[in-house]
């Protein structure tokens, strides 16, 4: 039968790279069948990224049990479960991060951490999984903001406005974030404190950017309990625009509850060996605003998690022409046991996010993967 590579030539970047990848897939027990879908050939990205993850995680010890949920979810359901695929993808970061050898731990009757991972000249680290989800309440909040986005949107403005609503399931405030937008003209700001600010802002971003640098400036008395999350309504410059559209963006509150609670579960019950460094490594695809928001308010906690060495926030992200991870690396300095040196040093609580990946292409430069 003709191998998937052949299949995905015309649509797949040009590089041996690319082959590994697609073969990975390829190897697991059954997914042929899954082959012959009707959009098979559509779904190359999400093949090349579970390929990653299955290349980078192919020698350690154990993983073959791993591989067999992902090849009967991708079966049955045309994709991983998020949380099968999280434990693999988190695992094949750390790889990519420079560990060196490790072992997915059998599970069995005592709760474990899902790996056992060693870095250069340190002892094993004890690494948990999991995946943040996004809470009903988030839900509901994003989608009211939108809604209030679109409907700004609507009214007629030369300049682009800014909204900070602290709650925006408050019927009241956000009539009143209508009221003040009505009448504003550019330059000016409405608040009332603890509740919601309107700005009206200068257009200087350049014609075919959505943001322009940093995300607007938080009012002064944006709660420290709430994480700050934003939808924005706008359109998409033409290829003959001088100016940016304008635009609506409307930050909104999340109670950052729902952003550490998957981290607070596992300090509360750690599952790491006693002794050992312990890595929680959280996939936060599901949090917008998640790397920016949760080392800040992480800090405040750390010296009541002694038992967490560190904090992994990733998510993978696939391009046309790289494949990999964007992550942030938060170790605690109160840590009964210290995360080893060749993990902690050079990467943990760097100012940015950081992105590692491979190329797809034929100068396979990836960042940080062997």
């Amino acid at each position: 039968m003709e191998r998937w590579y052949s299949r995905l030539r015309e649509r797949v970047p040009d590089g041996p790279m690319v082959r590994e990848l697609i073969e990975a897939v390829e190897r697991l027990p059954g997914v042929d069948a899954w082959s012959h879908a009707h959009d098979f050939e559509n779904r190359w990205t999400n093949i090349i990224a579970w390929g990653l993850a299955l290349w980078m995680t192919r020698s350690l010890y154990g993983v073959q049990p791993l591989q067999q949920k992902i090849a009967g979810d991708i079966i049955g359901l045309g994709s991983p479960d998020p949380d099968t695929f999280a434990e693999l993808s988190g695992a094949g970061l750390c790889v990519a991060l420079g560990a060196v050898d490790g072992e997915r731990i059998p599970r069995g009757q005592v709760q474990t951490a899902d790996w056992r991972l060693t870095w250069p000249s340190g002892s094993p680290v004890d690494v948990e999984v999991t995946t943040a989800r996004q809470k009903e309440g988030y839900t509901r909040r994003q989608a009211l903001a939108q809604e209030l986005a679109n409907v700004l949107y609507g009214m007629h403005h030369e300049y682009d406005l800014v909204v900070h609503l602290a709650d925006p399931t408050v019927e009241e405030e956000r009539d009143a974030v209508l009221t003040a937008a009505g009448t504003l003209r550019c330059g000016g700001t409405q608040e009332a404190l603890g509740k919601w600010q309107v700005r009206s802002q200068e257009i200087v971003r350049e014609p075919t950017d959505l943001l322009s640098g940093e995300l607007d400036t938080r009012p002064s008395w944006w709660s420290a309990d709430d994480a700050r999350c934003f939808v924005l309504r706008g359109v998409l410059a033409g290829p003959e625009t001088q100016r940016a559209p304008a635009q609506v963006r409307v930050f909104f509150g999340v109670p950052y509850a729902s952003y550490i609670n998957p981290i607070m579960k596992k300090a509360d019950s750690p599952q790491g060996e006693v002794g050992q460094p312990f890595l929680v490594v959280v996939d936060i695809a599901n949090l917008p605003g998640a790397f920016s928001e949760m080392p800040r308010v992480l800090t405040g906690y750390l010296p009541f998690w002694k038992s967490i060495s560190g904090i992994l926030l990733y998510q993978d992200f696939k391009h046309v022409e790289k494949v990999g991870w964007l992550w942030r690396l938060i170790h605690n300095p109160f840590a009964e046991v210290p995360l080893p040196e060749g993990l902690h040093n050079g990467r943990a609580d760097l100012p940015n996010t950081m992105e590692t990946w491979l190329r797809l292409t034929q100068e396979a430069d990836g960042r940080g993967i062997p």
